[in-house]
């Protein structure tokens, strides 16, 4: 039995931090904390300045009295390197011998600055022989040691590094997720800060991830240079329908062309890659899944059904924690939880 783990995501413009119980399948919400990020110390999942986060990081943990010494971690980047490969059956220990002997057959890079792991995805049979797909990724390590680190100078202990790809077969993906899912393939678009990671969830695996360089934080700009202050609505200076209406308008062209170009650009490569099984449900989550209108603008441009993801499973909430509001923020640290 896991017992009680600390899970710790850092993103460029937000910390999530949970303390969650974990009993079998049930994971019970102890506390959390929803932080900004120290600015200009992490980029694209590098922590260019540690001090100022690990401040942060370990003032809360004192202020609210997180109990966890196992941490559990979630990196995001999109430095980290993803591969699925096929490969004749063989033992795992023989596949691990196989990447680090010959390791340019799989991953075009220098392994030697990189974290490496692996896992058998499915077994299967082609023209009479047996084979696997195996799921391939390398972390470098200027994301993954300072990462180590700093989970260690807060006394806690590294259980496991995960990426958002994994976390999310753990909500979606098994018998045994946090998420029933009973539609079929789905698509699942992470809106954060600076970036929007979308992962395509198929037959219980995560096949296909992919980063959109736009977030949350340039909506929230347009939406400040609107020249409308917050006084002016107050004072009913400003039509507020209106006014929403008018946000609206300013918005919508810049998710079409930078959320939901990609989308279409992703599905297009997915549908030819993989097999031409179609996506069922569109799942939102994140900060940017409250964005005014976006569940209806992914909707009818892909024609797919959309919702915003509120409820798990099998995730108790401590009484009066008030947790239901953040849900979106956590699903892939608390995923990653699930998933050990």
């Amino acid at each position: 039995m896991l017992g009680s783990v600390i899970g710790i995501e850092i993103g460029n413009s937000t910390i999530k931090i949970i303390e969650v119980k974990k009993k079998g399948t049930s994971l019970k919400i102890e506390r959390f904390s929803l932080l900004d990020t120290p600015k200009d110390c992490i980029l694209n999942g590098t922590m260019h300045n540690v001090e100022p986060i690990y401040q942060v990081i370990s003032k809360e943990i004192a202020l609210k009295k997180y109990k966890a010494k196992k941490a559990i971690v979630l990196i995001q980047s999109n430095a980290i390197i993803i591969r699925n490969i096929t490969i004749a059956k063989q033992p795992e220990k023989v596949i691990a011998q196989l990447i680090a002997m010959r390791p340019e057959e799989y991953l075009p890079l220098d392994t030697s600055q990189y974290q490496i792991d692996f896992k058998v995805v499915r077994e299967f049979e082609e023209k009479g022989e047996s084979k696997q797909e195996v799921f391939l990724v390398a972390a470098p390590n200027s994301i993954v040691l300072p990462m180590v680190n700093l989970i260690e100078s807060l006394n806690c202990i590294p259980l496991q590094i995960s990426i958002p790809s994994q976390a999310l077969e753990s909500v979606f993906g098994d018998q045994v997720s946090m998420v029933h899912n009973t539609e079929g393939d789905l698509l699942v678009i992470d809106i954060g800060g600076k970036s929007t990671t979308v992962t395509v969830i198929a037959r219980d695996h995560a096949v296909l991830t992919r980063i959109i360089d736009f977030g949350i934080d340039v909506i929230n700009e347009t939406i400040n240079n609107s020249f409308v202050s917050t006084e002016e609505q107050d004072n009913g200076e400003v039509n507020k329908e209106a006014y929403a209406e008018y946000l609206k308008e300013l918005i919508k062209p810049q998710i079409e062309y930078n959320i939901i170009s990609e989308l279409e650009r992703i599905l297009q490569f997915y549908y030819s890659r993989f097999e031409n099984r179609p996506i069922k449900k569109v799942y939102l989550i994140g900060g940017g899944a409250s964005i005014e209108g976006i569940k209806t603008y992914i909707k009818d441009a892909l024609n797919i059904n959309t919702k915003t993801l509120t409820e798990f499973s099998n995730v108790i909430e401590k009484e009066e924690l008030g947790f239901e509001p953040y849900r979106r923020f956590f699903v892939n640290i608390l995923g990653a939880i699930h998933g050990i």
